[in-house]
């Protein structure tokens, strides 16, 4: 059951955005935030938090084609500005509604800050494109003289980038500062399951791809297992009809993105081979699949320090929810849809998350490599981290390195095998990773990460305490940091 967040309630991470909108609030001119990210990424909630003691007038925009937004956003305001329920007051226009701010807060001898956050702002401007050039006029006219914060914030990234943040825009240039909302990383998406084993809270992380409100329907004193079957693997669970609940409210064919998302769940990492699996022509399918970028559910992945090298870009569904859906959910309505999801889990899941969990694994190393190394712990500090893959000249076949950390200033770098299994990292894995050392040359490598969920062999614990260079690093390790 989703937990409704209350003031009792916990509030998680979002330290470094709260201080940025604090400071922001503590200046006593005219400022304009504009807030952006992913659905279900926590925007609102975190206004919340800011908001609270605050001086706020707080819009939420609908998605309506009428004039609700008009009239809603104007009732917002005169009550705000009267203290008093505004039914059956409607304003003639946006410019009204603006001109009536703008006076209100001049009668206002106190002087105290007014903050105006307008939610959603995407739904209102769709339909009123004159409201940016009506914002800008009033911003240059009237409100950079007076002391208001005005937050305008949307979940439609591709339009707060182009029609608020982009050059086109007639509010280019009032912005005084942005935050692009992220997901959260794998040591903030823990704090949601204390109690949770490290292997539970990375699997946790990447069930739900750091998204806070997913994370928030992970009921703590539940196993892990039980919230997985009770949330994914029965029709009435939540994320059961998310995916196409969130298609829905970003595109109009969602049969054409439901079809990608499933070819690339099922392996297929190319344009190419994308195409092929779906059936349909190389072009609808990139812009497709652009699209599908645009909103940050898939991603290319370019191989570090092969970027140059387009043949060994791959696509990858970014969002773990997503991913999770299209590699086990997706297989098994029939199944779920007949109330055999927990039999289905038991033979066709449950034996296959480690392996599932591959990719997650290397993204938290990847994380705790640079967290600790962009301070020079491990030599020079490292400046760029990702993964490399490309060809063995070699043994003259396909290779990859899954955390390569860089220092491109003195051509120095550390690179890292991970292994999310239970099985020990043996002495194979240390020889091969060391031998692909030579992959990366003219980089000097410095340090030898080996990641493990099951520990580490005899011969490699003796390894490492004879060899500096080698550091082995325990999943226990990755959540004590």
């Amino acid at each position: 059951m989703f937990r409704k967040w209350d003031a009792n309630m916990k509030f998680i991470g979002r330290s470094a955005e709260l201080s940025a909108l604090a400071r922001m609030y503590e200046k006593n001119s005219f400022e304009m935030m504009i807030l952006y990210g992913r659905r279900r990424v926590g925007k609102t909630t975190l206004l919340n938090r800011f908001a609270e003691g605050k001086n706020v007038l707080f819009y939420t925009g609908v998605e309506s084609k009428d004039s609700e937004n008009l009239i809603e956003f104007g009732r917002a305001v005169f009550s705000h500005f009267n203290n008093v329920t505004a039914a059956g007051i409607e304003f003639r226009s946006y410019q009204d509604v603006l001109a009536y701010i703008t006076n209100s807060v001049k009668r206002d001898a106190s002087g105290k800050r007014e903050v105006i956050i307008i939610d959603e702002y995407p739904y209102i401007a769709e339909n009123a494109p004159e409201l940016a050039s009506l914002l800008q006029r009033e911003i240059d006219r009237e409100w950079k003289t007076l002391n208001i914060m005005l937050i305008l914030c949307g979940s439609s990234i591709a339009f707060m980038e182009e029609e608020v943040l982009g050059q086109k825009s007639p509010l280019y240039g009032r912005r005084t500062g942005q935050i692009d909302l992220p997901p959260f990383d794998y040591l903030t998406s823990a704090e949601f399951v204390p109690a949770y084993t490290p292997e539970e809270k990375a699997i946790v992380y990447g069930i739900t791809g750091g998204i806070p409100r997913y994370l928030s329907l992970i009921d703590p004193e539940k196993t892990l297992e039980g919230n997985i079957l009770a949330l994914y693997f029965d029709a009435s669970g939540y994320f059961y009809e998310e995916p196409k609940n969130m298609l829905r409210q970003e595109f109009r064919d969602v049969s054409l993105y439901f079809a990608i998302l499933g070819a690339i769940g099922s392996g297929s990492t190319q344009l190419s081979e994308i195409s092929d699996k779906t059936g349909f022509d190389s072009a609808k399918t990139a812009q497709a699949v652009r699209k599908l970028e645009a909103v940050r559910i898939i991603r290319k992945d370019i191989p570090i320090l092969n970027e140059k090298n387009r043949k060994l870009n791959q696509y990858s569904i970014q969002d773990g929810m997503f991913r999770f859906w299209f590699r086990f959910v997706a297989k098994g309505t029939g199944a779920i849809e007949r109330t055999y999801g927990n039999e289905y889990y038991a033979a066709m899941v449950r034996p296959y998350i480690h392996e599932f969990m591959g990719p997650v694994f290397e993204t938290i190393c990847q994380e705790y490599t640079f967290r600790t190394g962009v301070t020079g712990r491990y030599g020079s500090p490292i400046t760029r981290i990702g993964k490399w893959r490309g060809a063995d000249p070699v043994l003259k076949c396909p290779s990859d390195i899954d955390v390569v950390g860089i220092n491109e200033a003195d051509k120095t770098a550390v690179i890292g095998e991970c292994k999310f299994s239970n099985r020990t990292f043996g002495k194979e894995e240390c020889e091969t990773l060391m031998d692909r050392a030579r992959l990366l040359a003219p980089y000097r490598i410095e340090k030898y990460l080996m990641f493990s969920l099951g520990g580490f062999s005899d011969w490699v614990a003796e390894y490492a305490q004879n060899d500096s260079t080698v550091v082995l690093v325990s999943i226990d390790s990755l959540y004590s940091i």
